[in-house]
């Protein structure tokens, strides 16, 4: 079985229209061409265990959290992937639409109209990516490896006394160097995209009225002339511009060469093998912001290391209608864990280079990435250190979002949230590889001497090689189950399976108490048109089921699986230990705690919906929700 299965998907997101672009503190601007287009791109994939996940960043500067939850949102409606499987990564182009920024510029209605609708073409745009990546998961390798760029400097002047003096180049102060590389390739060897970052504003360009995704999308068009996908991740670059002259035009495309070159000298050399399961965290924390205590303090901020205007604007403009003043701000992280060999932690908003040095000590990973501008852009992220400086990168939060400044408490609960979660996500790999404890709430094994051990048949139901032989007409039939531990413990069922060619046509119930009644249904495990198949009704709404991808033989006896876990509402379906391709989303939430409707063995058998199996069944198991080492033990002791 291989580790990866990987998928690519991509929509042009370039505007159509003019719009107002953004980036920058003070011109207003209005784009008036296209220097090269913008996307989004997404990479899906899907472990040897059947975790999956999606990488999804996009060419625009800023996106807020509630942005980013809705694209998620349509995203999980038309693929199942929940908030938690998904990584999203700004690009921070300062040359792109004003996404989020509806009032942050002096727009006329007709233009605010326009990005308006522009910014909800966009949401769909991200999800379409999303499904084509889904769908074009295939078999994959990944392998890891870090370069280093020097086409950008550290951007914070300081004085003698370590006070900040304005955007200058510092070569004494800290700057993230690394750029990592994530190399995906079939099982031939062949690459067929990368995932790769650098620690830099999108800034080459200056400013200028053309649509681009400025050195980040230079670099992406270089290395697709070789490669079919290639997906950049920006860096925690706060505080970091790229080398800037009045040529902008040709040094975006020299740093856009550049960056490929040292991604493509990279690949050309050894790097380490990434391998699963893969694990993802997601969870919101709680920053604390600076508190004031009258109208007065907040007016004194102009005068001090925090001197922004316009967010002391925001603060007085709250005041004025009565309004209390935020206390913290729910900032959205995100961490996934590759087995033992790569940890790649998304920290939310405009993140400053010294978070990398913090939470590489603190974690003590090896392959550490850390990304920037992940899941939420709506605020400058800095350090203590750098609060002390003051300056621009301490300017809290701007343009259309929640006003205020960070407290320096927020540094460190900022690294140990981090770190926490990075441990919990090590701890779920490490518990991937441990089988689950298997509790048994109900089993049926062929017994010689008790032909239909315990149940009743219904119909001439036969022994055969092994087990029973049902004709379409035949099943076994006993009392309704207490499933009572199911709702907490979640559900497998399994059993040996050897279906006639007949079997594979229609739908040919394995075991179940279905209905086809929503307040009665239960759970169902069959073989749909060839392919296994189930469902888990919460007696509430009405259960669409999930179909595995992957048809079973009629020649041989056949070891057939499915798992529905209570907390996600996942569906998994295995073949003979191993896990399908494919893995599906309970319509519903919940198992019915109660069905008056008898459980069968080998048909539905209720009116209009027979569903009756032909073929052999034999060891029929049901117990609690497996994780796949559970699912290939439970295999392997009932082989024969």
């Amino acid at each position: 079985m291989e580790d990866f299965q990987v998928g690519f998907g991509r929509s042009k997101i370039t505007p159509m229209e003019s719009l107002w672009m953004s980036g920058y503190a003070g011109p207003h601007r209005v784009a008036k061409g296209v220097m090269d287009d913008l996307y989004a791109q997404a990479l899906a994939i899907q472990d040897g265990y059947g975790s999956r996940a999606l990488l999804l960043r996009i060419d625009v500067c800023v996106m807020h959290d509630s942005t980013v939850t809705r694209i998620c949102d349509l995203i999980k409606k038309r693929t199942g992937l929940m908030r938690r499987q998904i990584l999203v990564n700004i690009s921070h182009t300062h040359s792109g639409p004003a996404v989020d920024e509806l009032h942050h510029y002096p727009m006329s209605t007709e233009d605010r109209a326009k990005l308006a609708a522009y910014t909800e073409r966009l949401k769909s745009l991200c999800a379409d990516a999303a499904v084509e990546a889904v769908e074009d998961l295939k078999p994959a390798v990944l392998d890891f490896g870090v370069g280093e760029a020097h086409f950008f400097h550290n951007r914070r002047g300081l004085d003698a006394a370590g006070r900040y003096t304005g955007m200058r180049a510092n070569p004494n102060n800290h700057t993230d160097r690394d750029v990592p590389v994530l190399r995906v390739s079939d099982t031939d060897g062949l690459v067929r995209g990368v995932v790769f970052g650098a620690a830099c504003h999108c800034v080459t360009l200056g400013v200028n009225d053309k649509y681009s995704g400025d050195y980040a999308g230079q670099a992406r068009i270089q290395l697709e002339k070789k490669i079919p996908n290639a997906l950049f991740v920006t860096g925690c670059g706060a505080d970091a511009n790229p080398h800037r002259a009045s040529n902008g035009v040709e040094l975006v495309r020299q740093h856009g060469v550049t960056l490929a070159a040292e991604v493509n000298r990279v690949m050309a050399e050894p790097m380490v093998s990434v391998r699963g399961p893969l694990k993802t965290q997601f969870r919101y924390v709680e920053l604390p912001l600076i508190q004031f205590e009258s109208r007065a303090e907040v007016e004194q901020v102009r005068r001090g290391p925090y001197a922004d205007y316009g967010t002391v604007n925001k603060l007085l403009a709250q005041l004025d209608r009565g309004a209390r003043l935020p206390t913290s701000y729910s900032a959205p992280f995100a961490v996934w864990q590759f087995g033992n060999d790569l940890t790649l932690a998304g920290l939310p908003e405009e993140t400053v280079s010294e978070y990398v040095p913090l939470l590489k000590r603190a974690v003590g990973k090896r392959n550490l990435w850390t990304a920037g501008y992940c899941n939420s852009v709506a605020s400058y992220l800095p350090t203590v250190r750098i609060m002390k400086q003051g300056g621009y990168e301490t300017r809290g939060f701007i343009a259309d979002s929640l006003a205020g400044w960070y407290a320096p408490e927020t540094e460190k609960i900022l690294v140990d949230a981090v770190a926490q979660m990075v441990d919990d996500a090590a701890h779920q790999v490490t518990e991937q590889f441990k089988p689950t404890h298997i509790k048994t709430y109900a089993e049926w094994r062929f017994d010689p001497e008790d032909l239909h051990s315990g149940l009743k048949a219904i119909g001439n139901v036969k022994r055969g090689s092994r087990g029973i032989r049902l004709d379409g007409d035949s099943y076994l039939e006993g009392g309704s189950l207490n499933l009572s531990e199911a709702g907490t413990l979640g559900l497998t069922m399994a059993a040996w399976v050897k279906p006639a060619p007949a079997g594979l046509k229609g739908n040919r119930m394995i075991i179940c108490q279905w209905a086809n009644e929503v307040a009665k249904d239960r759970f169902g495990f069959s073989i749909n048109n060839g392919r296994p198949s189930l469902g888990i009704g919460d007696g509430v709404t009405g259960e669409q089921g999930f179909t595995a991808d992957q048809n079973i033989a009629t020649d041989r006896w056949t070891f057939v699986a499915a798992t529905w876990h209570p907390s996600t509402r996942q569906y998994r379906v295995y073949i003979d230990g191993r896990l399908t391709a494919t893995t599906g989303n309970q319509t519903g939430s919940g198992i019915n705690p109660k069905s008056p409707v008898t459980l069968k063995i080998g048909a539905q058998a209720t009116d209009g919906h027979p569903r009756k199996f032909i073929g052999q069944i034999d060891d029929v198991w049901l117990g609690n929700a497996l994780n796949p080492v559970g699912i290939e033990q439970l295999y392997n002791s009932s082989k024969r």
